[in-house]
């Protein structure tokens, strides 16, 4: 496992501080906010975002990295998040050979706001030292910056709706959509409707009166007998 200074002189992480140095890992800062579906917006540069019940937004490390052929790295959301009811979409392997920035997509599953904010460390990152893969992995894993955010943004854009886990407004709007729809169609068909209506009560009226349909109400006006009962003796 490499530690300590040497991820840095090592220059696994780009653009990196010692004081993210934490224990055995490092810890990767946020460096762009991206919200999604109505509310993304291209160059909407935010410092900081409070992400409402079951919000999400995507983030991308201010760091980038530089991955040998002989390093693995492990990304784990920093327990800073989950404790706050925040979780990460996709977290876990950084592959050897791998070049660029890195994001997840963050979620509140709580019920109340809370603050994502650029500067702030999101991902600790572990890396492991094992045996050179360029004999079972030779793909060109660089990403340039630049087209990353691109993509993102696209992503943002067009993948996601703003509600797709807000279930209660979700609901809203589907009602909102249907019952107008709905309601459209009766008016513009009632005529067809009105006759078909009117077809099954002639057809009704038809089958009850030649006896195909019968319809008896009985009624008896004995009162119920409970066995076993015995009557009280008179004294």
């Amino acid at each position: 496992m490499i530690v300590g200074k040497q991820i840095l002189e090592r220059e696994l992480v780009l653009f990196g501080e010692e004081k993210q140095l934490k224990n055995s890992t490092y810890d990767l800062r946020i460096g762009r906010i991206f919200r999604i579906g109505n509310n993304a917006h291209k160059d909407d540069f935010l410092t900081e975002h409070y992400l409402k019940p079951r919000e999400m937004v995507w983030v991308l490390s201010e760091e980038e990295f530089r991955m040998p052929e002989t390093v693995t790295g492990l990304a784990t959301l920093r327990t800073t998040y989950t404790r706050q009811g925040i979780l990460a979409i996709n977290v876990g392997i950084i592959d050897p050979l791998f070049e660029g920035p890195i994001s997840t997509a963050l979620i509140n599953f709580s019920d109340r706001p809370r603050r994502v904010q650029v500067g702030e460390p999101f991902f600790r990152i572990a890396f492991f030292e094992h045996d050179d893969i360029r004999e079972f992995h030779r793909k060109d894993e660089r990403v340039d910056r630049d087209r990353y955010i691109s993509d993102l943004e696209l992503q943002c854009h067009s993948d996601f709706d703003e509600s797709f886990l807000n279930i209660p407004n979700f609901d809203d709007q589907l009602y909102k959509k249907l019952l107008p729809t709905v309601w459209r169609g009766v008016r513009e068909h009632r005529g067809v409707i009105l006759s078909f209506i009117a077809l099954l009560v002639v057809i009704t009226a038809f089958l009850v009166s030649n006896d195909r349909i019968k319809i008896s109400i009985s009624y008896d006006p004995e009162p119920a007998k409970i066995s076993g009962a015995q009557p009280v003796p008179s004294k």
